[in-house]
Formats: C-alpha cells, sequence, structure tokens
C-alpha cells in the first residue's frame, strides 16, 4: 500500500507557519512579563501603602513622645521648684540674707514661667472643696467654722501638665465636730 503523499508547504507557506509559531511564543512571553509586572506593581502599592501607613504613624507618634519628655522632665523639675520654696522660706526667716532671697526669688520665678510655657500649671487648693483627683488629704481639722471638705491648708503644692494630674496637692481638710449635744 502506497504511503499517502503528504503535501509539502510552499516555501512561502513555511514562512508563515514559522511567523505564527513565534508570535505564540512572543504572546506567551509577552504574558508572562505583563504577569509578573502586574505583580510588581502589587508589591509597590502594598510597600506605598505601608510607608504612607508609617509616615502617619510617626506623625502622631513624634508629638506624644516629645510631650511625654517634657512631662518627665518637669516633673523632676518640680522638686528643685520645691527646694528653690524651702530655701526661700528659710532665707525669709533670718536676717541678712535679702539679697540671696531677692536672687532665689527671681530663679524661681524664671523657673515657673518656662515650666508653665511648656504647660505646667499649678493647682489652686486652700479654700477650695477637695477633690480627690487632684488633692491628696493628709491631715483631717474638726471645724464647724467652715464647710465640711474645705482645704484649709496646703502642705505641698500640686501641678497639672497640660490638663492632667502629673502631682496631687497634699493638704489639710476641714471635717465637722461631732454635734456636743449627744
Amino acid at each position: 500500500m502506497p504511503e499517502k503523499a503528504r503535501p509539502e508547504l510552499l516555501p512561502e507557506h513555511s514562512g508563515m507557519l514559522q511567523e505564527r509559531e513565534d508570535v505564540e511564543e512572543l504572546k506567551k512571553a509577552l504574558s508572562q512579563e505583563k504577569k509578573l509586572a502586574d505583580g510588581y506593581l502589587n508589591s509597590l502599592k502594598c510597600l506605598q501603602a505601608d510607608f504612607e501607613n508609617y509616615k502617619r504613624r510617626i506623625n502622631q507618634e513624634t508629638p506624644l513622645m516629645s510631650e511625654a519628655g517634657v512631662r518627665r522632665v518637669t516633673t523632676e523639675l518640680l522638686i528643685v521648684l520645691d527646694e528653690l520654696g524651702c530655701a526661700l522660706s528659710a532665707g525669709r526667716t533670718s536676717k541678712g540674707n535679702e539679697a540671696i532671697v531677692e536672687g532665689v526669688e527671681l530663679i524661681e520665678k524664671k523657673l515657673v514661667s518656662i515650666l508653665e510655657k511648656e504647660g505646667l500649671t499649678k493647682i489652686e487648693a486652700v479654700g477650695k472643696k477637695f477633690d480627690p483627683n487632684q488633692h491628696e488629704a493628709m491631715m483631717q481639722i474638726k471645724s464647724n467654722d467652715q464647710a465640711n471638705g474645705t482645704i484649709i491648708e496646703e502642705i505641698r503644692s500640686g501641678y497639672t501638665f497640660k490638663g492632667q494630674v502629673i502631682r496631687p496637692s497634699l493638704v489639710k481638710v476641714v471635717t465637722r465636730k461631732e454635734s456636743e449635744s449627744k
């Protein structure tokens, strides 16, 4: 049985078949490269979003960290302010120290001014109603002359920093005497 004759491709058709194969290979390569480019683009978008989130977080946290540092230093400087107050009290009771007392007063005023610019505020206590959020009662004085819970003396000054108590005032508070008619 004779073998079927295969039609031979003409040279012009042979080139077209090769071109089609080349085009198909190029399409496959282009498709692969497009997938790769899409992957890179998605990675880039994720990195961009991460970076934007990082910038936003840093912009939010930096002032908080700065404020925490100022708060810490301010709290430490309150000890110096207390010691200046003690030095002034001692200097005012002795004679011949007027110049020193005046110098210490200037230093105390300057320190208070600097701390107030940063957000420090002294808690007003004497004559006010006792507030456990701002005051710490060290003693209770029995009296019927003033309203119950009134602060009659401040033992140590308290302070707030930007509206938050960083040190409560130590105070003496009035409590009502019990009725003697019992």
